[in-house]
């Protein structure tokens, strides 16, 4: 049975992994996700600095989002927590871990503990299956921008929680 908790620095070996790991699996998109190219000292700083929660099965680390917050030191676009950074450990991907990572933390953490009426994710436009996925856990589009230095457009998305 899957398991989640929030991360700390003591995580950070396992974080780092499935982060690198997880997110060079789109390597193969036009994308420039920061996380494909961070470092494990960028990671450290920012799992400090981002409430990460990962998901266990069986102890193992196999999926972790972070929430970046608006008085964080990167907030998202609409003075809410702004979902970033979810990945799925690459031996553990499309066996649904993310959904139920992010469907815990929606009801748990962001509408039972913080309250906030809604939250809002990014990702890119050309990534060919992403925006499905959130779509499909009730996310609605209501922006797109290029952000400076990126590859790809970014589409922000919504969740309301009440």
């Amino acid at each position: 049975m899957a398991t989640y908790r929030e991360l700390g620095e003591a995580d950070l070996d396992a974080y780092y992994r499935i982060l690198h790991e997880g997110y060079q699996t789109d390597k193969k998109y036009p994308l420039s996700f920061a996380a494909m190219t961070a470092t494990r000292e960028q990671e450290r700083a920012w799992l400090m600095s981002n409430p990460t929660y990962g998901l266990f099965e069986d102890g193992e680390l196999v999926s972790a989002l972070s929430l970046r917050m608006p008085w964080g030191p990167n907030p998202g676009p609409e003075g809410v927590p702004h979902i970033g950074q979810v990945v799925t450990a690459p031996e553990h991907m499309h066996r649904g871990y993310a959904s139920t990572l992010i469907g815990l933390i929606l009801e748990e953490v962001l509408k039972q503990q913080l309250k906030v009426p809604f939250v809002t994710l990014g990702t890119a436009t050309s990534h060919p299956w992403l925006r499905k996925m959130y779509e499909k856990l009730g996310f609605r589009a209501f922006r797109e921008v290029q952000l400076p230095g990126k590859a790809h457009r970014t589409v922000y998305l919504r969740r309301d929680l009440d």
